[in-house]
């Protein structure tokens, strides 16, 4: 997955082949810039953007 946006510092869009994921975790969003990968492992709540 890759970042789309950073929403906060827990919380952020990123885009993988199903399409486009609302990720949270706490600190997720850290020092995280558009196009960072994202290792799906890493992620606490996984929510489909429609």
């Amino acid at each position: 997955m890759q970042v789309v946006a950073v929403l906060n510092h827990n919380a952020i869009i990123a885009k993988s082949k199903e399409g486009e994921w609302v990720l949270i975790k706490k600190g997720i969003g850290f020092k995280r810039k558009i196009g960072d990968s994202i290792n799906e492992r890493e992620v606490e709540s996984v929510y489909q953007k429609i």
